[in-house]
């Protein structure tokens, strides 16, 4: 992995950081300010799954570690 100026962050961290800035609803646009983004890996992917607090619509974004 490349160095980074933040000590004990990995690209991946600062990746869900971003994520954290400004998780807003698509289907409802409500911002969800300290939301955070469930985190799983499977078949040489990482899901992230966020939860609107205000519709329950559920948003997914996928990492492909396969190169594919």
């Amino acid at each position: 992995m490349a160095r980074s100026d933040r000590a004990g962050t990995t690209p991946l961290d600062r990746y869900r950081e971003r994520l954290r800035e400004e998780p807003e609803c698509a289907e409802c646009g409500f911002t969800d300010e300290g939301g955070d983004w469930r985190t799983k890996y499977r078949n040489r992917r990482i899901v992230y799954h966020h939860l609107c607090p205000r519709c329950g619509a559920t948003e997914t974004l996928e990492l492909r570690l396969d190169g594919e």
